[in-house]
């Protein structure tokens, strides 16, 4: 666990080191072998857009790139709340390496719609776990401070992913991407298997699996601005989601005429946006309630999206990119912090699983649903009708939810 921070001597109103969560040494290493592994994600995510688009054409590429996000987040539908049972259960070290475990082995395979089925699963009951065993390595003074750097780590796996992904894809073809890929997972499973011990769990009292589901699903229930909050980061996810991210390749090579190159770095821009909330959250000054920063986060990033889908200048499509980028890693760094913040130790997995389960597990219908609508409508008008839609339902959850326009 961290130690507590201390102002040198006489120095008392200096605010701790920026990064605090790096003052860890646990976490530095969980960090940097993590961007490994989010590195060959952001890669596989270029292979494999490439790589439908090649094997069905440009005209079915929206349908089965739907199908595609439908197949991996189909497992987060079903195992996310079983995830959060894990978490609180289970040393969250071995959960993880067991995730880890499975995601190398989808990343090494070649079908890519029963691959993606496995990968969804290992997200699906790693996530939880993931969150819950970041808190234990940082504790609760630096965890906005990790999460925002594990939200950045993410998105910046989209910075370098991308961009050694185009590179291998048309130097040596898929293939040899997907075998980097695969061993980008090695550096984490060795740091979790041999580097790394926690602090015994408080054994829990014995419970069925669905006893246990219905008392954290009851916490989240009980307390409406949870599920507010919840619901504030759900809605994007529904309507636009990872098919969003997916349909880059077509924005870039059929819309704004950039070809390989140009989606790469359409994926680059996100996460310098990511780079820019991260060293934002680093030296801001701690705001009391957060819940205007998720709100306000949302709607800039709803927003810029339907200015995307809209737009025909690769320039503009760039600096929107940056700021979706940067709207991401805001909201899920204040949602994610406020939420473990909220529950207590015993509870803490499960509402996590709940978290994952509203803004990942209902991922499912954004695939076949945007993907369905970008065949019909094209691309262009099915997102930045969507984005309408989560705009309006932004604007419901506000009025509807005193609780997130109180201050605390």
């Amino acid at each position: 666990m961290a130690e507590p921070v201390t102002a040198p001597a006489g120095d008392a109103a200096i605010r701790p080191i920026r990064f605090a969560a790096l003052q860890v040494s646990e976490f530095r290493w969980y960090w940097l072998t993590s961007w490994i592994s989010s590195t060959g994600d952001g890669m596989e995510n270029v292979i494999r857009g490439l790589l439908v688009v090649q094997l069905v054409g440009i005209a079915a590429a929206p349908f089965w790139l739907g199908m595609m996000v439908f197949a991996h987040w189909v497992p987060f539908t079903v195992f996310s709340l079983y995830g959060g049972t894990l978490a609180d259960r289970y040393d969250n070290r071995k959960v993880q390496i067991a995730a880890q475990l499975l995601l190398m082995v989808a990343a090494f395979g070649w079908w890519i719609f029963g691959l993606l089925l496995v990968h969804g699963f290992a997200g699906a009951i790693g996530g939880p776990a993931q969150q819950t065993l970041i808190h234990s390595i940082v504790g609760r003074e630096r965890l906005l401070s990790a999460v925002s750097l594990s939200s950045t780590t993410r998105q910046l796996s989209q910075v370098i992913g991308p961009a050694i992904a185009g590179f291998v894809y048309l130097q040596f073809g898929p293939g040899w991407g997907l075998v980097v890929n695969g061993l980008t997972f090695v550096p984490l499973l060795v740091f979790l298997t041999f580097f790394i011990r926690l602090a015994p769990k408080a054994k829990l009292a014995e419970q069925r699996v669905l006893e246990s589901l219905r008392e954290g699903l009851a916490f989240v229930r009980a307390r409406p601005r949870i599920g507010a909050l919840i619901g504030v980061e759900m809605l994007p996810v529904i309507f636009l989601g990872h098919t969003f991210n997916s349909l880059l390749v077509v924005f870039a090579t059929e819309y704004l005429r950039a070809g390989t190159l140009g989606y790469s770095f359409l994926l680059v821009a996100s996460g310098v946006g990511a780079l820019g909330a991260a060293l934002y959250l680093a030296y801001a000054r701690e705001r009391r309630d957060p819940a205007p920063v998720i709100v306000g986060a949302a709607v800039v990033e709803v927003a810029a999206v339907l200015v995307f889908a809209l737009s025909t200048t690769y320039a503009l499509s760039l600096l929107l990119m940056v700021l979706i980028g940067a709207a991401t890693v805001l909201t899920q760094s204040f949602n994610n912090t406020t939420l473990q913040l909220s529950a207590p130790d015993h509870i803490r997995g499960r509402v996590m699983g709940a978290y994952s389960f509203g803004t990942q597990g209902l991922r499912v219908v954004n695939g076949p649903l945007l993907g369905g609508l970008a065949t019909l409508l094209a691309p262009p008008l099915a997102v930045a009708g969507s984005a309408v839609v989560v705009l309006a339902g932004l604007a419901g959850i506000v009025a509807s939810v005193p609780q997130l326009r109180r201050r605390r």
